[in-house]
């Protein structure tokens, strides 16, 4: 049984870390292919030590694996987050499908100015109902 399980959290990690590899290399700009590694990274890795605790059922292993999955679950996307913001501080350039540019408002916000977003090539047809957190 635990072997059926072994082979199962081992096959859907190897996938998601698959997927992640694609991601990578078909997503058409920085943005965009940040986001297939980190959600492949954090899924796939986190198959894999569960099944590596699966398969040694040890209390120091099973300890070892559970506190490694929780640093790569708070890391990793805190991590992708702060990568994306300083390529965007830093004007990296998006895709020319991105329509929507939500950050810029609120970094003009608290810079205290409004411009136009940088390197905009497109702009809604339709005006998009404000968000409020």
């Amino acid at each position: 049984m635990s072997e059926a399980v072994t082979s199962a959290l081992i096959g859907v990690g190897v996938f998601f870390l698959f997927v992640a590899s694609l991601g990578v290399l078909r997503l058409s700009d920085f943005y965009t292919r940040i986001h297939a590694p980190t959600k492949g990274a954090t899924l796939g890795l986190s198959s894999l030590l569960l099944a590596f605790a699966v398969a040694v059922p040890e209390t120091t292993a099973i300890t070892k694996a559970l506190l490694v999955l929780g640093l790569i679950a708070a890391t990793v996307p805190v991590g992708s987050h702060i990568l994306m913001r300083a390529a965007y501080r830093s004007n990296v350039p998006r895709a020319r499908e991105t329509k929507l540019d939500e950050y810029h408002e609120e970094l003009e916000r608290r810079r205290g100015r409004r411009e136009e977003p940088p390197e905009s090539t497109d702009v809604l047809e339709e005006q998009q109902p404000e968000r409020r957190l």
